[in-house]
């Protein structure tokens, strides 16, 4: 009975870490794609390029974070 205690006390510890984990992490995601947009909008802004240029820019710009970042799960299957 207290083995199962135990057991129990170990995968709610690992579920609280899994979810500070992820709240970190989309956190992160979302302070960097932020600064991203921020940074782009002021260049585009300042140099007034075209709006067609701002949105390729901005796909890209993510979709390499994506990449880059994609490998620094614990799996990387997600």
């Amino acid at each position: 009975m207290s083995n199962d205690t135990a057991r129990n006390a170990r995968s709610d510890r690992g579920v609280v870490r899994t979810v500070v984990s992820g709240a970190i992490r989309l956190l992160g995601d979302l302070l960097a794609v932020s600064l991203w947009v921020l940074f782009l909008t002021l260049l585009f802004l300042e140099t007034g390029w075209p709006r067609w240029a701002f949105y390729a820019m901005l796909v890209v710009g993510v979709a390499v974070y994506v990449t880059v970042t994609a490998a620094w799960t614990r799996d990387g299957d997600d």
